[in-house]
């Protein structure tokens, strides 16, 4: 990645849901560029979960829990047991971004969904928030990030969740 640009650090919490059929909860992030200008240039975004970024002195979990709440309405309970790690670095808006993505799971009792929560900002590229089933997420030539997140959802589906968190791919 070049080094022309400023780095902003910015850590996140992200949250894999999954509804009582097994359905994954994803949004799609408009950019309004190519995520992969080499081999996806049509691709103005991507598919992700909900999440962002850790609040100076927020704890991890603690940020899964307050953006789950603010983008899907889904309040979560019990505790959110951390299941992967991801160490990434992109360009945004003309500057680096390096973020430790840190991954929770858990289970919606309901597909219900209130996007009320959105900020202005999130509404100018989020948007089409819902459940995808498994199949059809590992089917899609869509971006979906992060890489290869069907079938980890799929294994978490089936209750195997790992005992120390995982370090999923950066690409």
């Amino acid at each position: 990645m070049s080094s022309e640009f400023p780095v902003k650090e910015r850590p996140t919490a992200r949250v894999i849901v999954l509804d009582p059929q097994d359905r994954i909860l994803l949004f799609h992030a408009n950019l309004g560029q190519s995520v992969d200008p080499v081999l996806r240039p049509d691709a103005k975004g991507f598919w992700a979960l909900p999440g962002g970024g850790i609040e100076a002195g927020e704890q991890p979990e603690a940020a899964a829990r307050r953006e789950l709440a603010e983008e899907t309405g889904i309040v979560a309970a019990g505790p959110l047991p951390l299941v992967a790690m991801r160490d990434v670095t992109f360009v945004w808006k003309a500057r680096r971004v390096h973020t430790i993505e840190h991954f929770f799971f858990a289970r919606a009792v309901s597909h219900d969904l209130d996007t009320s929560g959105w900020l202005e900002g999130d509404k100018r590229w989020m948007s089409d928030l819902g459940w995808w089933k498994l199949d059809q997420l590992a089917s899609t030539n869509d971006i979906v990030r992060p890489p290869g997140l069907a079938a980890f959802a799929l294994r978490l589906s089936r209750g195997d969740l790992p005992a120390s968190p995982l370090l999923l791919p950066r690409a």
